[in-house]
């Protein structure tokens, strides 16, 4: 998969908010509607916030498309993987792999020398495409 847009985020909380508008607006441009756009964000929220936690370091944020299925991936410059941990129902966070775990078609990680990245792969739904339609005589 190639990446179409990449933006980097400051290892602060309020990137995961950056970080929604970002992928926002991709599906905008991109034509990509309906539910699947609300996944795409609580996702991307849920590993940008991982990242920001555990990764401590600049994070960087791609998305790209391979016809219907779009990739986004996050990397931080820290090597140790990510784990799906049983949470409490009671804590207010712990639940970022479960989710991309259970909403993702697709999900992995991809260690590199300075760093991991956590991906995962939605099935989007297309916007229509306009047709002109001429009237003839």
């Amino acid at each position: 998969m190639e990446w179409s847009s990449e933006t980097t985020l400051a290892p602060v909380p309020m990137s995961s908010r950056a970080a929604r508008h970002f992928v926002a607006d991709w599906c905008i441009a991109e034509g990509i509607i309906g539910d699947v756009v609300d996944t795409l964000l609580l996702l991307t929220a849920e590993v940008v916030t991982n990242a920001v936690l555990h990764g401590r370091s600049d994070v960087v944020l791609r998305i790209g498309r391979d016809g219907s299925r779009v990739r986004v991936g996050v990397g931080d410059e820290n090597t140790r993987l990510p784990l799906r941990r049983e949470s409490d129902p009671e804590a207010l966070n712990g639940r970022g792999m479960a989710l991309v775990e259970a909403l993702a078609d697709a999900h992995g990680v991809e260690v590199e020398a300075l760093g991991k990245t956590v991906w995962f792969d939605v099935t989007t739904a297309l916007a229509p495409v306009r047709s002109s339609v001429r009237a003839s005589a």
